[in-house]
């Protein structure tokens, strides 16, 4: 699928997605998490398997966790 018409705000902290672009269309939600690789001297992100948020998630609590400590 190639997007030309598409305008994205990229930057050190993130990319700021084009309004009309529809991550529901391609199954993506809030929250999702995405991994950057190199495929061939190329950028992409590749949505990671929920178990991996799952895991995340966790970290980040733990983490917030023993900081109150």
């Amino acid at each position: 699928m190639n997007n030309f018409d598409y305008e994205w705000i990229v930057n050190e902290r993130g990319i700021l997605l084009d309004p009309e672009f529809d991550s529901d269309s391609l199954g993506w939600k809030g929250g999702d998490y995405f991994k950057l690789v190199n495929v061939n001297g190329r950028q992409y992100l590749v949505r990671q398997d929920k178990l991996i948020k799952f895991i995340k998630d966790g970290e980040l609590f733990l983490h917030k966790s023993v900081d109150k400590l």
